[in-house]
């Protein structure tokens, strides 16, 4: 697994991916969409909020 990003009109989201083999060829499936940078940082900072 990894992440890749795309950039759609011009912001980048983050997805976590995984190749997989269908019908013998190689093929990149999306496990968990993450979102912007900034969505991915608040889920951080809550995290960390909530932890203490």
């Amino acid at each position: 697994m990894f992440i890749r990003h795309k950039r759609i009109s011009g912001y980048k989201y983050y997805y976590v991916v995984e190749t997989v083999v269908e019908n013998g060829k190689m093929k990149q499936r999306v496990v968990k969409y993450l979102g912007s940078v900034e969505k991915i940082l608040s889920v951080f900072r809550e995290y960390e909020k909530n932890k203490k």
